[in-house]
């Protein structure tokens, strides 16, 4: 029986959709693009960043830090920050399940073992997974968080090894983060990339085992 770990922002919960409510929060959607977009690189940027100075911050307090700066960047003033933060932060707590996520994990439910494994806190990811009803779907959900480091380091991805006492090859790890697949695959899991909107491929080795346009089809690869 192989396990399936999924990442979570991305992969099973559609960061995107924070673009709906920053625009009813800022009222215009190009800004709201623009918001989320540097949101998401600021929070990687700062969580990385924070690893490789040795002044580890969890991904919240990264999260947090990463959405004043795109709000500053837009240029809103500080007036509206105050309501702004904790709105979009509670956004972020109850991201949308992608369509194809519940169906998914159910027909892989019943011959697999099913994981998380993130560098979101386990706070947020218990939050989300309560919210979109899909907590007792998994067998585990896995943070980074413990054990202050973020994929990919090579550390990320042994704690799904030391969780499930098993070896690489049981395990088949599954993100729609390119740079993510390239981390489990460096470690030695076989590796699935779920690229939704038809990116481009990182040229940086090795290459995932296969590509998918939807979670969907992972029944099919495996």
């Amino acid at each position: 029986m192989a396990a399936i770990v999924f990442d979570a922002y991305g992969t099973l919960f559609d960061v995107g959709a924070l673009v709906a409510t920053a625009t009813e929060l800022v009222g215009d959607a190009s800004d709201a693009q623009e918001i989320c977009r540097t949101w998401r690189s600021k929070q990687l940027d700062y969580a990385w960043n924070s690893l490789l100075m040795n002044r580890f911050m969890d991904f919240d307090k990264a999260t947090e830090a990463a959405l004043k700066f795109a709000l500053r960047d837009a240029s809103v003033d500080e007036g509206r920050m105050s309501t702004l933060v904790p709105s979009l932060l509670e956004a972020h707590d109850r991201l949308p399940l992608f369509d194809d996520v519940r169906s998914t994990l159910e027909a892989l439910g019943e011959h697999h073992k099913l994981l998380i494994l993130s560098n979101g806190t386990f706070r947020a990811l218990q939050t989300l997974t309560n919210a979109q009803g899909i907590l007792f779907s998994l067998d585990y959900i896995l943070s980074t968080e413990p054990i202050r480091t973020y994929k990919p380091t090579r550390a990320a991805y042994q704690i799904v090894l030391d969780t499930l006492t098993c070896d690489k090859a049981d395990v088949v790890f599954v993100s729609s983060n390119h740079w993510d697949v390239t981390g489990a695959k460096a470690f030695g899991f076989k590796t699935y990339w779920c690229n939704r909107t038809g990116q481009v491929a990182d040229p940086i080795p090795p290459q995932p085992d296969g590509v998918m346009a939807s979670l969907a089809d992972l029944t099919k690869l495996l």
